[in-house]
């Protein structure tokens, strides 16, 4: 087992604005493995439903996804999570970050 850096992303499919899906859940988990088929990333992915208490106290709740990725640098991360943000039209995304022990068996 190896010390490693493990980030989840979660980001939903509501628009901000339209509060409405502007692309739908299987849309977006395509886009996500073409993005890290081209960088070459490895990655998991799963669905969650989720829900959101926007700026102007509106709260919804909307289909989302989780991106789980082991080992890479945070500014990758944190590039990778305000393009999606900005694809998506979100007001923010979560990024959770842990310090795990990982290994292939």
């Amino acid at each position: 087992m190896k010390d490693n850096t493990e980030y989840q992303i979660f980001i939903g499919c509501h628009d901000s604005q339209l509060r409405d899906e502007f692309v739908s859940e299987d849309e977006l988990k395509e886009m996500v493995v073409q993005f890290f088929r081209r960088k070459k990333m490895d990655f998991s992915m799963f669905s969650a439903k989720g829900g959101y208490l926007h700026e102007d106290g509106k709260f919804i709740s909307e289909n989302s996804i989780c991106i789980n990725i082991i080992g890479s640098d945070d500014l990758d991360i944190i590039k990778l999570v305000k393009s999606l943000s900005m694809f998506m039209n979100q007001e923010c995304s979560l990024v959770v970050k842990d310090f795990i022990k990982a290994g292939f068996r």
